[in-house]
């Protein structure tokens, strides 16, 4: 019994650990992006090019369109969370005022919500 949850715990902590390496990482939001991204948007870049942008706050997922795949998100609101959702199902919160890059994962959905914190 108790090497099962060694077990258990060891295979849950590697889980984890490997999803992590694959998580968008957030970050400060650039001044560059003000300027191509004003208040309140939240744009979507694939490199440097700007692929879109959305700033109504919504109860359901909008799909990105031409943003699907993007490379990084900036999030210009002040008081609000942008969770991106991918095609491999998961989803990530992105803290108001913040940029997001986007690793491995192909992001297609967006929503935008009025909560102040992930």
């Amino acid at each position: 019994m108790r090497i099962r949850k060694r077990l258990t715990l060891s295979v849950a902590a590697v889980a984890v650990g490997s999803g992590l390496a694959f998580a968008p990482l957030a970050s400060a939001a650039p001044q560059s992006a003000a300027a191509d991204c004003p208040y309140p948007y939240v744009c979507f870049y694939k490199g440097s090019t700007k692929t879109g942008s959305f700033k109504d706050v919504t109860s359901g997922w909008q799909n990105l369109g031409a943003s699907k795949g993007a490379t990084s998100m900036v999030n210009t609101r002040h008081d609000d969370v942008v969770y991106t959702h991918f095609t491999n199902g998961e989803t990530y919160c992105t803290p108001p005022d913040s940029t997001t890059t986007f690793n491995s994962w192909v992001v297609d959905k967006v929503r935008i919500s009025s909560a102040s914190s992930c």
